[in-house]
């Protein structure tokens, strides 16, 4: 088993606890939170309005604002009851057409883009406001008229009820919109975009000294003295908690090395970990270890930079099947991929060692480079779009737009491996489309050796 012995990044991902990201990231894409907690707040306002009801009981209705709604107990149970089957019929409509848009997006875009829809404020709000005055209504029916006698009285509850109808009403206009955008590709590729930004913030900026490389701290008798082991279920890595793992390391005094990093998928009892010197690595430390490591069935974007990228390319490699022949969206996503890619030249990736509080290096976990994350946006569309001169073109052209943005010699070198796998998968094409191809090629290889030589002049 090979370990990684160089330093593959600086920066890091977020200074909170990993495995809350994880279930903060599983919360935040579920369509219960929210309608849970604003059936919550149902009741709460429930509770309120029958608590005005009660005292505005024996005040008298010629008194009472236009807005309150003034009645006999059985006129106001007749209301609520109505709006309590009006909602009914109109929570199961907006369930049906999200579930039939859900299908839809699934078949065009992937199942895995389904993430995107589920996670979307808008769509949360919506199925939350119209469970919310379910709620409300169907509480409202028990209490409303129950300790009161027969007789013209104010109903505040009944106001509310329909005021909240009427925002159910405007709110579903609304989200018919919504739904009718979001299943356009351009909508959902800058969400996805949106999506790549956010993780590229997250990311620290370049150091002053970033053309210093740090050399990788595995002793070379590593794989002889350490002792390996692995996590204790399958699935992929969501999350590694290395600030727990440094505390670990350095009261145990050991050096712990990982084969695998966020994003990967392990198999349960591998040997995946290694922990040197192995006769410091206790049963009870190993399992402090496995703990530390967060497996689940699908990947998420916590210490995944290539994560939302990945989204993006899905949709891209769809859109050039044969069943589909899209190039259109193939380009747009190339051309979403660039910005995201061109503000990641200035970011500094994940480190791949962590040191303790004496210098040494406690954690070595291999991280994404410059090259695997490129690599992670254009070699699928590459491989698809070879006889494709169209998606080729814009290929190319977004190289160019990231030359511009190049910070490091080796990101320098990642793209013109890019440019030059571009003009191979283009080789088959035709003479005329080939000299066009030629011609933007040349002028992204000229925007990459301009930054090359510009930074060759600021390390002088």
């Amino acid at each position: 088993m090979r370990f990684p012995r160089a330093m593959m990044g600086r920066g890091h991902l977020g200074g909170h606890n990993p495995a809350i990201q994880v279930v903060w990231e599983k919360l935040r894409t579920s369509f219960w939170l929210v309608p849970s907690l604003m059936a919550l707040a149902a009741l709460a306002i429930a509770v309120a309005a029958t608590w005005a009801d009660f005292q505005l009981a024996d005040a008298d209705p010629a008194s009472m604002p236009r807005f309150i709604f003034v009645s006999t107990p059985d006129a106001a149970r007749d209301v609520l009851s109505t709006l309590l089957s009006s909602m009914i019929t109109m929570t199961s409509l907006v369930f049906s057409i999200t579930m039939v848009v859900l299908s839809l997006a699934a078949n065009q875009f992937g199942p895995r883009l389904i993430r995107s829809f589920m996670s979307n404020p808008h769509t949360q709000f919506v199925l939350g406001t119209f469970v919310m005055t379910s709620v409300y209504c169907l509480l409202e029916l028990g209490s409303v008229g129950s300790t009161t006698e027969e007789k013209m009285q104010p109903f505040p509850s009944v106001s509310l009820g329909l005021l909240l109808m009427l925002v159910s009403v405007l709110v579903l206009v609304s989200f018919l919109h919504f739904l009718a955008r979001s299943i356009v590709s351009e909508t959902l590729i800058k969400r996805l975009g949106t999506e790549v930004a956010d993780m590229v913030a997250e990311l620290d900026d370049l150091p002053e000294d970033r053309n210093q490389q740090t050399a990788a701290a595995l002793p070379e008798d590593f794989e002889r003295e350490a002792t390996f082991f692995g996590p204790r279920a399958d699935g992929f890595v969501q999350s590694i908690d290395l600030d727990g793992l440094k505390e670990l390391a350095e009261d145990a005094d050991v050096l712990v090395a990982f084969s695998f990093r966020p994003g990967d998928y392990v198999i349960a009892d591998g040997g995946g970990i290694g922990v040197c010197p192995g006769r410091n690595c206790t049963p009870e430390l190993q399992e402090h270890i496995c703990r530390m490591i967060v497996v689940g069935s699908r990947r998420t974007s916590t210490q995944d930079p290539e994560f939302a990228i990945r989204h993006l390319v899905e949709m891209a490699v769809r859109a050039l099947s044969p069943g589909v022949n899209d190039p259109y969206t193939a380009t747009a996503v190339l051309a979403q991929l660039s910005a995201g890619l061109a503000h990641l030249m200035k970011r500094a990736l994940p480190e791949s060692v962590v040191t303790g509080a004496d210098g040494g290096a406690r954690i070595v976990v291999p991280s994404s480079t410059y090259a695997s994350v490129v690599g992670a946006a254009f070699n699928q569309i590459r491989q698809n779009a070879a006889s494709k001169p169209f998606v080729i073109l814009h290929l190319i052209e977004a190289i160019l737009r990231i030359a511009d943005h190049v910070r490091l010699p080796e990101q320098a070198d990642v793209l013109e491996e890019q440019l030059d796998a571009a003009l191979d998968a283009g080789s088959a094409i035709g003479d005329f489309d080939r000299q066009a191809i030629n011609a933007r090629a040349e002028a992204a290889r000229s925007a990459i050796n301009r930054q090359r030589q510009r930074l060759i002049q600021e390390r002088r």
